[in-house]
């Protein structure tokens, strides 16, 4: 399989520090591959439909910026509606070029593109915006739980020196009502 006028499509969580990165890497493999890059996200950038507004968000809102943090996790949920739209989207230049895309790069928050690349007989790679260190840290806590097997205030990670220590305070209450069964 030749590797010439391959298309990527990138479907970044809609916020800038998430919307960078994906730029970045965009930028790098154009610039080593030459491949054809759709970056498709919420208006105004390539337009993914959404109506803030069917999810309890202000009327506009397709970036948490701006957004009170009371009002982030609506935006979080909200994103699972983009899933149809991209789809299409993907559809389209599938149509156009007669073939699906070499793959699709999505953003770590959009766990339903995996199902859209299956659906278009494509691969997705999912693509973690924040640093190896912390993306690790996160990994290694959900799917251990460690803090659910001590009786201290503290815990370490697994896979993490042992001076790596995390007070449980610091966890997201979900992670720390999380238990085996609502990973």
């Amino acid at each position: 399989m030749g590797f010439e006028n391959e298309h990527i499509v990138m479907l970044p969580f809609m916020a800038q520090g998430h919307i960078i990165p994906f730029l970045a890497l965009a930028k790098q493999i154009q610039q080593r591959t030459n491949f054809t890059i759709t970056i498709a996200t919420t208006p105004p950038q390539h337009p993914l439909s959404f109506c803030s507004t069917d999810h309890g968000l202000p009327p506009n809102t397709e970036t948490p910026e701006n957004l009170p943090l009371s009002k982030q996790i609506n935006l979080f949920a909200a994103s699972v509606s983009l899933e149809v739209p991209a789809c299409r989207l993907i559809s389209d230049i599938m149509e156009k070029e007669g073939r699906s895309p070499l793959c699709i790069i999505s953003d770590v928050f959009f766990g339903w593109a995996n199902d859209v690349a299956d659906s278009l007989g494509t691969v997705n790679v999912s693509f973690t915006t924040g640093g190896a260190y912390g993306t690790a840290a996160s990994t290694s806590i959900w799917l251990n739980l460690p803090h659910r097997s001590t009786e201290e205030d503290f815990f370490t990670v697994p896979g993490f020196p042992e001076r790596c220590c995390f007070d449980i305070s610091q966890l997201h209450p979900f992670i720390r009502a999380a238990d085996e069964h609502n990973q």
